[in-house]
């Protein structure tokens, strides 16, 4: 069951992405404000629905937290200009290698929300392909020089980071690394012809007066309901996903209902690949927070049954961006990577297989057949591993 400040959060974060206003104002006390603060933050949504607040003057707001939001908001207009120009240097650099990058999420995404500059980025994401990616990697550690960036451990590395004052750069190999072999060679089918020039769409900048490319419209749909997914898989899932979803969600049903075949084509793309890679009840979970929390129109979540999960609902509005048995673990990877380098080989296998059956078995709460689908991941991988002789890590 929702709270009063968790109806006015949620009001205000439908009001930002939406660009509508709706609903009284409702007054709070200082100790309800403290608590809106605290959820906007947990949610990564904090400058929109900060500016959403600051906006209507009926609220009585404590000065302290008027103060609060209007930094944090000024902030992320602030921060928007840098990563813009990171954008820019990042692209032109690669365009000018005959390379051809795709932008992902983030700066995709944001000419969609009504105030772009009050999206919030931990990253650029930029997609160059199994193919480009050496050549790609070589030409982004000349432009930057001074970046701190990892060197690449194992072939299945999903992308290359590279760590400036400004921003991190994700250079992808892969838009999203799946773990079950079967669901990487249906994704890397999908993501191959969605990356292809012709299939491809281009997005005008106005604020950069540059033209960006987009993956494929229906695949970029289905890859940010994935990557959404994976958060809460992997980390913890926030709104500042699930707003993503919503409004690509938005944009590609407008975009396909202009003819009933584009549209009968676009949703048999979707239920076909989510069915594929077992997907069907974290589909329902998506669509729950979206159609039921965030008033999405039902017919733009196809085959949405308006199944209720409150469990699921409760773990995002309190977990937020990262799950907290997940933060120490994340933390302490890299050290704990190094101390298991030191233990008999098979031993650090066999807890490899151990720790993805853990990390998989704990989904059966939410999705009984994808977390089925996952530990089945696990132990083919675990088991391929196991009986390797080349040279592993734990992570």
């Amino acid at each position: 069951m929702k709270t009063a400040v968790e109806s006015v959060f949620l009001r205000l974060l439908e009001d930002a992405v939406s660009g509508e206003q709706s609903g009284p104002v409702i007054e709070f006390t200082d100790a309800d404000w403290q608590q809106f603060c605290r959820l906007a933050m947990r949610q990564g949504v904090a400058p929109l629905v900060y500016n959403e607040v600051l906006c209507n003057k009926e609220y009585a707001l404590p000065e302290s937290i008027r103060m609060e939001m209007k930094q944090v908001c000024a902030s992320q207009m602030l921060h928007y200009p840098r990563l813009q120009a990171l954008l820019r240097t990042t692209f032109d650099h690669l365009t000018q290698a005959q390379l051809q990058p795709v932008l992902l999420k983030g700066f995709g995404l944001a000419e969609l929300y009504p105030r772009p500059e009050l999206r919030v980025w931990g990253d650029l994401d930029v997609y160059v392909g199994p193919v480009q990616y050496h050549k790609a990697a070589s030409v982004l550690r000349s432009a930057f020089p001074n970046a701190k960036h990892h060197d690449e451990e194992w072939e299945e590395l999903k992308h290359y980071n590279f760590v400036m004052p400004d921003g991190l750069i994700e250079m992808h190999r892969h838009s999203i690394l799946p773990s079950h072999p079967r669901d990487k060679e249906i994704y890397f089918r999908l993501e191959k012809e969605a990356m292809l020039p012709d299939h491809t769409e281009s997005l005008y900048l106005s604020d950069m007066d540059r033209t960006v490319i987009l993956p494929e419209l229906k695949f970029n749909m289905f890859f940010t309901f994935l990557h959404a997914w994976n958060h809460f898989v992997e980390e913890g899932l926030a709104w500042k996903q699930l707003c993503d979803v919503y409004l690509l969600a938005r944009k590609a049903y407008y975009h396909y209902a202009a003819s009933a075949e584009a549209l009968q084509e676009y949703q048999t793309y979707l239920q076909t690949n989510v069915k594929a890679m077992c997907l069907q009840e974290a589909w329902q979970l998506v669509g729950y927070m979206l159609v039921d929390k965030l008033q999405l129109p039902a017919q733009m979540w196809f085959g949405y049954e308006g199944k209720q999960c409150d469990t699921f609902y409760h773990e995002v509005m309190d977990e937020g961006l990262l799950r907290e048995q997940k933060r120490e673990a994340l933390h302490n990877r890299y050290i704990r990577r190094e101390q298991s380098l030191q233990m008999p080989r098979l031993l650090r296998k066999w807890k490899t297989l151990r720790l993805r059956f853990a990390d998989s078995r704990w989904l059966k709460t939410y999705a009984p057949r994808y977390a089925r689908h996952q530990m089945a991941a696990a132990f083919y991988k675990g088991m391929s591993r196991l009986f390797k002789k080349e040279k592993t890590v734990l992570y």
